[in-house]
């Protein structure tokens, strides 16, 4: 599935960092990139811009080194492309986004995903690591006491262990094993899907330390600090420095804020809110407000170039769901392609005139709940199945007329 990672023959050349981004998260990018090199002056920090530049920026002026996703060497990369939804594709290319960097030389490589803020060094993660190490840094470090402990623990359990916001490597033989092993799950199974074991690429990152010799857990605090461990994890802030615990904080965790609305610290638990935070809301402020200077007002309407079809029309995310189950997707050539192809394929009907569609049967196939209701779609239930992708399926799929 996934080439062979080999050592690159150019001189190794230290420390590197990565973020990945699309243009409408080019912002948080940025602050990532600047916030970064405060701290690590001098150090490489590269960008792995999952979509296309379309000439909304020019790379020269961005404060890092650009990566094109459709330059790497990826298998079946098209399947990729097509198949993930803006952040869903961010998230399958982490794993050969460090791999890009060691093959350009680097031999410790630290990945941090784009919702972050550097707030001190991080470089000692990646310098701490044996040859061939990897780093990893669990959502929690201890049990968590309260009324919810048990809840909030079952939900990371179904997220899992680790936390993929940072990862470190160590160029080696047993580093580049994991990354070929995580790049060949999250090329067939980098989604949400919390009952069949997926999150992302990153619950596949709890069987690393069983699998390979050289895991090594992070333990500090000030790692990784986020809304999964806020606010028990305390943070203070003295002299402009912030704390985790009393040990610096070194990366502060955004994951599901958003700037345009601050009241709330993520959409992912609405019990949280930063001005409840104690310190904690200072740098939530602090965050915004980089976003800003980096042009978030600007860069989050940015098109995402994956997101049509090249006649323009819209994808539905059941269409790109529907092409990942095909076992014969490779036949259609180009999925972005309306010409001919899988376009085409999912307009034309089951069973002659009658419909419906290649399209609506495969919303059908991937809905237990429509099984059930229309058990027979192509018998006696095809009448009021077709009346239902016209009354609600259509809105509930957000699909557009091309397709309907």
């Amino acid at each position: 599935m996934v080439r062979g990672i080999g050592a690159s023959s150019e001189v190794r050349q230290g420390l590197a960092g990565v973020t990945i981004a699309a243009k409408g998260t080019l912002a948080l990018a940025r602050v990532v990139a600047r916030s970064f090199a405060e701290h690590h002056p001098g150090v490489p920090f590269f960008v792995l811009l999952t979509d296309e530049v379309d000439g909304y920026f020019d790379p020269e002026l961005e404060p890092y080194k650009l990566l094109l996703w459709r330059d790497l060497d990826v298998p079946e990369k098209g399947r990729l492309t097509f198949g993930l939804r803006r952040e869903p594709l961010s998230y399958a290319a982490t794993p050969y986004a460090i791999s890009r960097l060691l093959e350009l030389g680097y031999d410790r490589v630290v990945f941090i995903k784009q919702e972050s803020f550097v707030l001190g060094d991080v470089a000692t993660v990646a310098a701490s690591l044996p040859p061939g190490g990897v780093g990893l840094t669990p959502h929690l470090l201890e049990p968590l006491a309260g009324g919810d402990a048990e809840e909030r623990e079952l939900t990371i359990l179904l997220s899992g262990v680790f936390n993929a916001g940072l990862a470190a490597v160590a160029a080696g033989p047993s580093s580049h094993a994991f990354l070929r092993w995580w790049q060949d799950r999250v090329h067939g199974h980098c989604r949400y899907a919390v009952a069949e074991g997926m999150h992302y690429e990153q619950r596949w990152l709890d069987l690393a330390p069983a699998y390979f010799p050289d895991v090594t857990v992070l333990h500090d605090p000030g790692l990784n600090v986020g809304h999964w461990n806020l606010p028990d994890r305390r943070v203070t802030a003295v002299d402009g420095q912030v704390f985790a615990e009393g040990r610096p904080c070194r990366l502060f965790r955004f994951s599901g804020y958003d700037p345009d609305r601050p009241e709330a610290a993520t959409r992912y638990s609405s019990r949280l809110r930063p001005a409840a935070l104690g310190d904690a809301a200072s740098v939530f402020e602090d965050y915004r407000a980089a976003l800003f200077e980096e042009g978030w007002a600007e860069t989050s309407t940015w098109p995402f170039a994956y997101a049509t079809f090249k006649n323009g029309v819209p994808i539905p995310d059941v269409a790109r769901d529907i092409y990942l189950r095909l076992e014969h997707a490779a036949e259609f050539g180009d999925p972005f392609d309306t010409c001919a192809g899988f376009f085409s394929w999912l307009r034309e009907p089951v069973d002659g005139d009658r419909g419906p569609s290649r399209f609506w049967l495969g919303v059908y196939e991937g809905r237990p709940d429509l099984r059930a209701a229309f058990p027979d779609v192509l018998g006696r239930d095809r009448k009021a199945f077709l009346r239902w992708t016209r009354s609600s399926g259509a809105t509930e799929h957000d699909v557009p007329e091309p397709l309907r």
